[in-house]
């Protein structure tokens, strides 16, 4: 097993690469709030700061190998990532069809009315829980996913068509504050916070802010003092002991990964990614005999087998997934995965830079972290596309005036080589 210290000391470089990796995007950028934050603020508390706290209360029952090796990954993920990100010379993508900016608000007004609706008989069936939403979260994890995740998309999709009307800022608070309330009482606090962060990437990607370092770090902590009431108003513990056991096994995805890598599991060969992005999209209600052990789940049918069969929520095992299915090698298919989705999120922020649509904001809030499906297996960039392209094919219903891409690649560099233009030109 591997020594606290040393443990310790493995988070703390990993934790500092990551920060590295943050600082030279925001340097680039000129702007220490871009799309790393909402991971930053998610994954630092959960993936290195909860952890070294549990390490230091309980001890590490992992080997050195897992441990070094979960933490390299997650390294390698962010070095990856900035690079590709940052590259001045990327190619933009045009998407087809028309769009349009009409009625947004009405879109809205439409998303979160149906986002009620197909929620109400949830909260109507499990009434007597709706001052302990987490129990309608719990009660829900088999059976009730078309009404339940599609609730949560429309006041995601909500939100987003929202902030992008001629709405004043008040009506846009109300709408997003009404949008919280509904998904607080699906009982899951990332759900919340997502609709939170669509507001601050809203701001720093359409409404142009920059933030530095100070400023950004106040933001930090508002949003640290905010997840702290979401705990104290959903949890009820005894001491600050108690409470820091409680929080600090957050860190469980970390411990779930090196459980994986110690226990020699044979190699999948990447059927558990496959599960996850194909058989979680059926519906159950169509595929009546859907197993509950697809995907990433089989590893919870492995380790934690009571969990799965009483239906309360699994475990999460981060990239002990991708370990499962490619051995030694996930690292290497890890580091590609993010070399990918910095291409991508570049792509994506060009165009919204371009076109200041909700579609293409949609589409960077999720490769940015912030996902509308909120179902917790699989890569639903495919999905994701499809319903950006809807969007723009319902903003450009009644309206006299529509838009079609027409997009050349010019990038502009400053001497510093930063890049100051878009680079996609015409409408």
């Amino acid at each position: 097993m591997i020594s606290t210290t040393l443990a310790n000391t493995t988070s703390a470089l990993s934790l500092a690469v990551t920060l590295g990796a943050y600082g030279f995007v925001s340097h680039r950028e000129r702007n220490y709030l871009n799309v790393l934050t909402p991971s930053l603020l998610v994954n630092v508390p959960a993936f290195y700061l909860f952890q070294i706290v549990y390490n230091n209360l309980f001890g590490v029952d992992a080997s050195a190998y897992s441990y070094i090796y979960v933490y390299a990954t997650l390294a390698v993920e962010s070095i990856v990532f900035a690079y590709v990100y940052t590259r001045p010379r990327t190619r933009p993508i045009r998407l087809p069809s028309v769009y349009g900016y009409s009625h947004l608000e009405w879109l809205a007004l439409a998303c979160l009315g149906l986002s009620c609706l197909l929620f109400l008989p949830l909260l109507i069936e499990f009434k007597e829980y709706v001052f302990d939403p987490r129990r309608i979260y719990e009660e829900t994890r088999t059976g009730f996913g078309a009404s339940y995740y599609t609730s949560s998309a429309c006041a995601y999709l909500a939100v987003i068509l929202i902030l992008f009307s001629r709405q004043s800022n008040f009506r846009k608070a109300i709408a997003v504050l009404f949008a919280a309330i509904v998904l607080s009482l699906h009982g899951s606090k990332g759900q919340v916070l997502g609709i939170i962060l669509l507001p601050l990437l809203f701001l720093v990607y359409v409404g142009h802010i920059r933030v530095k370092l100070g400023r950004a770090l106040l933001v930090c902590l508002g949003f640290l003092v905010l997840l702290i009431g979401m705990f104290a108003a959903t949890v009820s513990l005894g001491g600050p002991m108690e409470a820091l056991e409680w929080v600090s096994e957050y860190s469980d995805y970390m411990r779930n990964a090196m459980m994986v890598i110690d226990s020699n599991m044979p190699v999948q060969y990447g059927r558990l990614t496959w599960e996850s992005n194909v058989i979680s999209l059926v519906p159950r209600a169509v595929m009546p005999d859907k197993p509950k052990d697809f995907g990433a789940f089989y590893l919870d049918e492995e380790f934690y087998s009571g969990s799965l069969d009483e239906d309360k929520g699994v475990p999460a095992f981060g990239i002990g997934v991708q370990y499962a299915d490619f051995g030694s090698l996930a690292i290497v298919y890890l580091g590609l995965f993010a070399a990918l989705r910095g291409w991508l999120t570049r792509v994506w922020v060009r165009r919204l830079q371009h076109t200041r649509h909700p579609a293409d904001f949609l589409m960077l809030a999720f490769l940015c972290g912030i996902s509308i499906f909120t179902i917790g297996t699989g890569w639903l960039f495919p999905e994701t596309l499809l319903v950006a392209l809807f969007l723009r094919f319902a903003s450009s219903l009644g309206t006299g005036r529509t838009y079609r891409e027409h997009i050349r690649y010019k990038p502009v560099l400053s001497a510093q080589g930063r890049l100051l233009s878009p680079g996609l030109e015409g409408v």
